[in-house]
C-alpha cells in the first residue's frame, strides 16, 4: 500500500526538512484518501501528486493547494481542520476556491474558482491530468464529450489568467 512514509522517503526533488507545509499538506492528503481508488484502480492520491507534480514549481504553497485541492470535497476534512493543521490563509483560499460545494451550481463553481489566481493555475493542471488519455482503458463517446467540456474549460481558464494575472 502507499503511504506517507513511502512518498516521504522517495527521492522527489525536495527536501521534506525544507518544505514544512508540505509535508503537512501530504499527510492530510494521504490519510485523508487513504483506501480511496480511482476509476482505474490506481490508489486516488496518485491524483493530486500528478495535479502537484505538473505544476513544476517550487513555490510551496501552490503545491500544497495542489496536493489538497480535493480534500474537501471527498473527504471529512474541513478549512478548519486545514487551518488547525497550521495551512496558511493563501492554501486555504485556493483549496476553497477549488472546492465544489454541496447544492452550489457549476456555474457559481466556476465563478469562485476564476477569482483566484493559485486556483486557476491548480485547476489548469488538474485538466491536464484528467484529460490524459493514457489513463484510459477505452475512450468511450462520454469520455469524449468530457475531454472536450475539460478542453473548454481549460482554454478559458488560460485565457483568464493572461488577462487578470499575467
Amino acid at each position: 500500500m502507499l503511504t506517507f512514509y513511502t512518498i516521504q522517503h522517495l527521492n522527489i526533488g525536495l527536501t521534506m526538512k525544507k518544505y514544512k507545509l508540505l509535508n503537512k499538506a501530504m499527510d492530510i492528503a494521504f490519510n485523508c484518501h487513504s483506501g480511496q481508488y480511482d476509476a482505474h484502480g490506481l490508489p486516488y492520491i496518485m491524483h493530486p501528486l500528478a495535479v502537484m507534480h505538473k505544476l513544476r514549481t517550487q513555490d510551496e504553497e501552490l503545491m500544497c493547494i495542489a496536493i489538497l485541492h480535493d480534500v474537501v470535497e471527498d473527504c471529512k476534512v474541513t478549512f478548519e481542520d486545514l487551518k488547525q493543521a497550521g495551512m496558511t490563509d493563501r492554501i486555504i483560499a485556493g483549496v476553497n476556491c477549488l472546492t465544489k460545494i454541496t447544492g452550489q451550481s457549476e456555474k457559481e463553481y466556476y465563478y469562485k474558482l476564476k477569482t483566484n489566481k493559485d486556483a486557476i493555475i491548480v485547476k489548469m493542471s488538474d485538466l491536464r491530468h484528467n484529460s490524459d488519455i493514457r489513463r484510459l482503458k477505452g475512450i468511450t463517446p462520454k469520455d469524449l464529450k468530457r475531454m472536450e467540456k475539460y478542453n473548454k474549460m481549460y482554454l478559458d481558464l488560460e485565457k483568464t489568467f493572461k488577462i487578470f494575472y499575467k
